[in-house]
């Protein structure tokens, strides 16, 4: 048995060693905080935030609160999306559209060392559009050119930027409802991006519209690669 002189000996030894690994959690971070930096930024402005600004702050709590798994540090992400304006906690300042860009460049950072990940994206078109949704839609064209990408959207023109199309539907069978999902041929996906142009009754400039979202996104890649 342990004399307690001996016990305090071995707490004390053990309380230096979790200080130290602290210590060196700590050097680490700061490490991989600035290479996310330079890389979350190169993200976005594939996005549309040519003029963000991202910095990962830290707050110490040396000998202030009981160390545990996480060590000593408090992370906070901080975020500036517009030139002249000063940085702010993301949390506070970043809109939806803006955070749904910001979910999708970490997730693409975060997957860059795994080929084989199926990447699962819902809802990452929430309050973009137009011009932004396009990147945002060339962007997940691009990663599934890597490995596999699922993505559920409500925006016509990021969905012409997929290598195929699912629909998802709901209808009541004996008083319950039940979904159903299926693969689309290649003459379904332009009279489905016409449905979602157009709602319920498709016209012919609703479909020469799809068909021109489909025809960009072909020639994105073309553009991307060289080719004529």
């Amino acid at each position: 048995q342990k004399t307690a002189y001996e016990m305090l000996r071995s707490l004390v030894g053990s309380e230096m060693c979790i200080r130290d690994r602290a210590k060196g959690l700590a050097v680490e971070r700061r490490k991989a905080a600035a290479a996310l930096q330079r890389a979350l930024l190169g993200e976005l402005r594939q996005l549309a935030l040519d003029g963000a600004r991202f910095e990962v702050r830290f707050e110490e709590h040396v000998g202030t609160r009981a160390l545990g798994p996480t060590g000593w540090d408090t992370v906070e992400f901080w975020l500036s999306t517009n030139p002249g304006e000063e940085l702010r906690p993301l949390a506070r300042v970043a809109s939806g559209g803006e955070l749904s860009r910001i979910m999708l460049a970490l997730k693409v950072l975060s997957a860059g060392g795994d080929e084989g990940a199926t990447l699962i994206f819902d809802e990452v078109d929430a309050g973009v559009g137009g011009a932004v949704a396009e990147a945002v839609g060339r962007k997940l064209r691009q990663l599934g050119r890597r490995r596999q990408v699922l993505c559920v959207t409500h925006l016509p023109i990021i969905a012409a930027f997929a290598d195929q199309h699912i629909v998802v539907a709901k209808r009541v069978v004996d008083g319950r409802t039940r979904s159903t999902a299926r693969a689309l041929g290649p003459s379904e996906r332009a009279a489905e991006l016409a449905r979602m142009l157009g709602g319920m009754r498709i016209t012919p400039e609703a479909r020469q519209h799809a068909e021109e979202l489909l025809q960009s996104a072909v020639r994105s890649d073309r553009g991307q690669t060289g080719a004529a």
